[in-house]
């Protein structure tokens, strides 16, 4: 094996849908590209290049380590481009030092250029994989390559490798290439002009990878949501079978509602912009892995991830909607429902309101005019006193005669509840024939609509 290379390309999204336009630049591409540049050197003593370049949305880095004194790379001195600054892990935590970006994912390429073909196998780029892999998290004596293809006419091997405990821990899978190149100058040439090319297929699938993570995530949000809706609709359920209800119960629900319905549409947003993202990059992908093959290349695992995309991913994600959609709309429409439920009952109060004050207004109609009468109804006894106690002990015991005014209010207090007894027989009445002329006549005077 003769001198090879390690290149770290990564991938980290600078903007997303809501942010400015000029938040991204080439030159703010390169600023960061330095920056992971500088941390990475520090643990890393070896001869480095580096390359950025701004991809739509993402800023893209090349940082290709090289063995400065030109031996022959063999597996076993893998381990001396210090394998473990390359992991996820470790990007991920250089980014987060850097802040203002989101890394949707990484590719580790090995290339190494071997003394005869026949070397250019399976079983020495497995090797290669296990040395640089043996002191990580992500060792694992089973690491095998998915498929034999090649890139350009050179043999290229493809590992998604990871921890043995990435279900609990949720370790970023480990993506690594290895290029095992037999002297053909032709394919290297191909390969430098095919770098554009290569660079923008791998960051469409970074992309389609980590858009489809983050739209389950957002699926799985949603799904919460349709949960706590439905149980504020068998709250709601409950409450209407209820005949001692009232309306606190509702106001606690219209308090909660409209947040829970506008997070289900922000969910159900950001799946339907995943779908459209997925749906550009997958066609993005597909273009430049055509023009990979057609420059000889043989890629069946990339082929596969393109059918993938198309008959899982996307074929997923459109699943999700239309099960949410219908339930896009629940918490719109028990919303809605209880207002109306609010509102009749709010008339109701109204209305029985609108009675009492008629009833008792009668009643106090009916005392005023007792009281007006009564000075003619009762006798009046000039200089009466006004005693308070109703009974007397000197000379002996006895009652007190009523004072004038005692008979007045008691008269009149009488006259204002045979007042009210009869207007609330009336209105019961009213309420019972509302088409009778004398509920329309009561209802026109108490400015109540009337019946059709």
């Amino acid at each position: 094996m003769k001198n090879g290379t390690i290149s770290l390309y990564t991938f980290h999204l600078a903007r997303t849908f809501n942010d400015p336009l000029d938040r991204v630049s080439e030159e703010k591409a390169k600023i960061f590209g330095e920056e992971l540049q500088t941390r990475l050197t520090q643990q890393i003593s070896l001869n480095n290049e580096l390359i950025t370049r701004l991809l739509h949305d993402t800023y893209f880095t090349d940082l290709t380590f090289s063995s400065p004194d030109k031996i022959d790379l063999i597996p076993d001195e893998i381990d001396r481009f210090n394998p473990s600054q390359f992991l996820p892990q470790n990007i991920q935590n250089i980014n987060a030092a850097i802040g203002q970006t989101t890394s949707i994912g990484q590719t580790i390429f090995i290339y190494v250029k071997v003394a005869y073909k026949i070397e250019a196998n399976r079983d020495l780029a497995d090797s290669y994989v296990r040395n640089f892999l043996k002191d990580t998290p992500y060792k694992n004596d089973k690491i095998t390559a998915s498929n034999e293809s090649n890139l350009l006419g050179i043999p290229l091997f493809e590992y998604f490798c990871h921890t043995p405990a990435i279900s609990n821990t949720q370790e970023p899978v480990c993506h690594i290439l290895v290029l095992l190149n037999y002297e053909d100058k032709k394919a290297v040439k191909k390969l430098v002009d095919c770098y554009k090319d290569i660079v923008e297929l791998l960051c469409s699938y970074h992309k389609i990878k980590f858009v489809y993570q983050q739209a389950d995530v957002s699926y799985q949000a949603a799904v919460k949501v349709s949960q706590e809706i439905a149980k504020e609709i068998d709250n709601f359920v409950l409450y209407v079978a209820d005949k001692n209800n009232n309306l606190d119960k509702l106001s606690e629900m219209l308090d909660k509602l409209p947040l829970l319905a506008l997070k289900h549409s922000n969910y159900c947003g950001e799946l339907e912009f995943s779908l459209t993202t997925i749906e550009i990059n997958h066609q993005i992908y597909k273009n430049y892995l055509q023009k990979l093959l057609s420059e000889g290349s043989q890629l069946d695992s990339w082929q596969k991830f393109s059918d993938r995309t198309r008959d899982i991913f996307l074929k997923q994600i459109q699943y999700w909607l239309n099960y949410m959609s219908p339930r896009k709309e629940l918490g719109q429409q028990l919303t809605a429902s209880i207002q109306t439920i609010v509102e009749i009952e709010q008339v109701k109060s109204d209305r029985n309101l609108q009675t009492t004050i008629a009833v008792v207004a009668v009643g106090i109609g009916f005392a005023g005019v007792a009281a007006t009468a009564s000075p003619y109804l009762i006798k009046q006894i000039p200089d009466q006193k006004l005693t308070l106690i109703p009974v007397h002990f000197q000379p002996s015991f006895g009652l007190n005669p009523p004072h004038n005014l005692t008979l007045s209010v008691l008269f009149s207090l009488g006259a204002g509840i045979v007042g009210v007894a009869i207007a609330a027989r009336v209105i019961r009445y009213i309420q019972k024939h509302q088409k009778s002329r004398i509920a329309r006549i009561v209802n026109f005077i108490l400015g109540n609509s009337q019946p059709q």
